[in-house]
């Protein structure tokens, strides 16, 4: 199959056609073609079709060489017009190129009908071409127009070495410079020293792409002497002339940086100011409630001691122990989430079995706080060893099984999933509690955070703040899912590396 050529063929002899179409098919084309003989018809094939080029005989009963190129030039078209007839004259034939067409052959002379339709197809491209340029650069200087027009903020024409060839009259309102006065010095000469290497590096990526917008902030001395934060974009513009010129549109966002700034640091300040808060009253209550156990049980021995029976002592005893044990674990969690939060903590990998290490810890809590629950272990890997923190990994792990057993009810299961794949680990834990309200989900993993219904369950909102912490240490993240009345699924997925 030959290069499929579109071709309008305005003729009134079908013999004629055929040879015309016969020699672009002996000459490696594959047409698709119509013939039109009048006005009307030609009219209706140029609005019902995009055509290569139109190839027409000179005269026709109906119809003629001129008639049909001023119908195609008041169209607009641009179209390859070859005139092949076989009555033309000379001086016929040079009006008719000086009418528009762009080629005329002889009828009993076809050898230059394909190499006519080659070039003027390609001349055809070129014109395009050409106009789509034209059109950019037009529509460039417009745009161009409207922003000197209109601008209210600075704009800058310079030179490729940054010389300053045009500055609109708002440099005297934003910098205190007139526009004459800092016309051809260098722009490089008002930026920060510590910003000239980032801006030039964006003005060279400016130069090397053409047509290409890009940004830059960088500070600008003022002829007070200070020093004025700016957001500018600058686009390279070349001219039909070969002269390159980079337009900077910049504004002065000082304020509205220091704005942002200070509403950054009130946000931060209120924040802290709210945990603090929280953090107060949560210590407050979560201390006193284990030393007024401790008070009050050891007031009780002093005063009774003596009419106490020995089962009765060793439980007032071990009150206090339940009591003081409480304490530790609050203390030892608000020095665990401060030392995370200060970075302090070193990540350490070391090779670990995951799938062993997972279920040692199912089976300390089964044998400690877990007695109530059936922890299910299911786990899907190579059982290969990987590279990871085991003090972190158990400081996560530990706190979601805690989590799961303390707002589950007894005699229900919690579902401890592992999946170990080649790069990644996945953990879920998952159990069939009381669930977590939708208002919650956001803050759950916030320090001191505690759902709204949790009641009288003792709890310090430390421990899922605990286990994101060390979770994002390890360069790994932890997400919740929870449904009212049916339970949450914790999942953390950890980036795993081969055993060191």
């Amino acid at each position: 199959m030959g290069q499929i050529l579109r071709a309008l063929i305005v003729e009134d002899s079908e013999d004629d056609t055929e040879l015309l179409v016969l020699e672009l098919e002996q000459q490696g084309y594959d047409p698709i073609y119509e013939r039109v003989d009048t006005a009307k018809a030609m009219q209706a094939a140029l609005d019902r079709a995009t055509w290569d080029v139109i190839i027409c005989d000179y005269s026709m009963p109906q119809f003629s060489a001129p008639a049909a190129l001023a119908l195609l030039q008041s169209r607009g078209l641009d179209i390859p017009f070859i005139i092949v007839s076989g009555t033309i004259g000379e001086d016929i034939a040079v009006a008719a190129m000086k009418a528009g067409a762009h080629d005329y052959l002889i009828k009993g002379n076809l050898v230059r009908l394909v190499p006519a339709i080659a070039r003027e197809l390609r001349e055809a491209q070129e014109r395009q071409a050409r106009r789509a340029a034209q059109q950019a650069l037009r529509e460039n200087e417009e745009r161009f127009r409207s922003l000197i027009e209109n601008a209210l903020d600075l704009i800058v024409v310079l030179a490729i070495d940054g010389t300053i060839q045009y500055t609109s009259p708002s440099s005297k309102t934003l910098f205190g410079y007139e526009p004459e006065a800092i016309a051809a010095t260098n722009i490089f000469k008002y930026l920060h020293p510590e910003d000239i290497s980032h801006v030039r590096q964006t003005f060279q990526n400016v130069i090397a792409q053409p047509g290409v917008t890009a940004t830059a902030e960088f500070r600008c001395h003022h002829q007070d002497g200070s020093w004025r934060l700016l957001e500018a974009s600058g686009k390279h513009f070349v001219e039909p002339s070969g002269t390159t010129r980079i337009i900077v549109n910049a504004r002065d966002s000082t304020e509205r940086r220091q704005a942002e700034e200070m509403r950054k640091a009130l946000e931060t300040e209120k924040e802290l100011s709210e945990l603090r808060s929280r953090f107060y009253s949560m210590m407050s209550h979560e201390f006193r409630s284990p030393l007024t156990a401790i008070q009050m049980t050891a007031q009780l021995m002093r005063d009774h001691s003596q009419a106490f029976e020995v089962n009765k002592q060793k439980e007032c005893f071990q009150r206090i122990l339940n009591a003081t044990k409480r304490l530790g674990h609050l203390v030892d969690d608000v020095l665990v989430i401060g030392k995370a939060e200060s970075g302090k903590f070193q990540v350490a990998p070391v090779p670990l079995d995951l799938s062993a290490f997972c279920q040692e810890l199912i089976t300390e809590f089964q044998l400690t706080s877990g007695k109530e629950h059936q922890i299910v272990f299911s786990y899907e890997g190579d059982g290969s060893d990987v590279a990871i923190d085991e003090e972190i990994l158990r400081h996560v792990l530990s706190n979601l099984l805690a989590n799961a057993i303390k707002y589950s009810p007894a005699n229900t299961k919690i579902q401890f999933e592992l999946q170990q794949k080649r790069d990644v680990a996945i953990i879920q834990v998952q159990d069939q509690g009381m669930g977590i309200p939708p208002e919650d989900l956001p803050h759950l993993f916030e320090p001191f955070h505690r759902a709204s219904n949790v009641d009288r369950i003792p709890g310090t909102g430390l421990g899922l703040a605990i286990a994101k912490k060390f979770t994002e240490l390890q360069g790994g993240i932890i997400t919740a899912t929870s449904e009212l009345g049916v339970g949450t699924n914790f999942i953390v997925t950890l980036p795993l590396q081969a055993q060191l």
